[in-house]
């Protein structure tokens, strides 16, 4: 097989406690740099899906939807923006990326990123001090505003910063999301704080629905039967609760107006993000670490 190999220069960046392949557009093969099949594809052979064995094995992923992501930056076509922001959720064991939302956490590497690949204007990069880079979340058509530390001239990566779910310490980098539930929507979609979300496998539940930067569907964790401090493999090894959250999470984007039916959810991975909440209680993190 005679295959013409190419180089596509990446970084591998974290950004919260999510990590991705981030690629500068310029970079990208002309086919790519266009929204398209070629671009799909592209990131999905990066990023190493689809995956039978569920591992990304061959690929940059790592086997998790925190860290099977791909970012693509430019010079900002915005007024007053330093550069355009694309976010592409990739799937792991689907031909998919889907480009429904943001990521929150990959946000703030958005503005080191930047200033590496030389996107931002070096006259405002101050020799000690924080650089503002102002971000077009391209996705969701909103501005972001990514607060760089800068320490001899360049970015500041070592800091004592911690972060739940991150094991090191690094420098903090604040993220302002500037008005993110305006323009066309309000913060509760459906104009109620609470709704009623009818779903086949718990019946009538109540449920609050919030579009603010990524659409989400707020419930009780009593309402589907759990107490509020599960742990992330408590849901992930078990096909009945993830089956479960996407009943949930379908019948929820429909109230939420983001689909028209429920076979469009499965076009929408991304987005709305489903989340259970309880009463404050103690609990052991997923570090062993006890919280009072």
């Amino acid at each position: 097989m005679n295959i013409k190999q190419i180089k596509v220069p990446a970084t591998y960046m974290r950004g919260g406690t999510s990590k991705g392949v981030f690629f500068n557009l310029s970079d990208l093969p002309k086919a790519a740099q266009v929204a398209g099949e070629a671009r799909d594809t592209l990131l999905l052979r990066v990023i190493g899906s689809p995956d039978p064995y569920g591992k990304q094995t061959d690929g940059m992923g790592g086997a998790t939807s925190s860290t099977s992501k791909a970012v693509i930056v430019s010079k900002s076509s915005k007024a007053d923006h330093d550069v355009d922001y694309l976010f592409g959720q990739v799937a792991i064991d689907k031909p998919f990326v889907d480009w429904s939302g943001n990521c929150g956490n990959l946000s703030a590497a958005v503005g080191p990123f930047a200033i590496h690949s030389g996107l931002v204007d070096l006259t405002r990069i101050p020799e000690n001090g924080v650089v503002e880079v102002r971000v077009w979340q391209v996705n969701i058509q909103k501005t972001i505003i990514v607060h760089v530390p800068i320490t001899n001239g360049e970015v500041q990566e070592l800091g004592d910063f911690e972060l739940d779910g991150v094991t090191f310490p690094a420098a903090e980098i604040r993220v302002d999301f500037l008005d993110p539930a305006d323009g066309n929507g309000s913060m509760f979609p459906t104009g109620n704080v609470v709704d009623f979300l009818d779903v086949p496998e718990l019946g009538c539940i109540k449920a609050t629905y919030i579009n603010a930067g990524i659409p989400t569907i707020f419930v009780d964790a009593k309402s589907v039967g759990y107490c509020g401090t599960e742990l992330q493999s408590d849901i992930n090894s078990d096909s009945k609760a993830l089956a479960l959250f996407e009943s949930i999470r379908a019948y929820g984007a429909v109230a939420m107006g983001l689909i028209d039916s429920l076979e469009q959810a499965e076009s929408r991975q991304h987005t709305p993000k489903v989340a259970f909440v309880a009463k404050p209680q103690a609990y052991q993190a997923s570090s062993g670490k006890s919280v009072l």
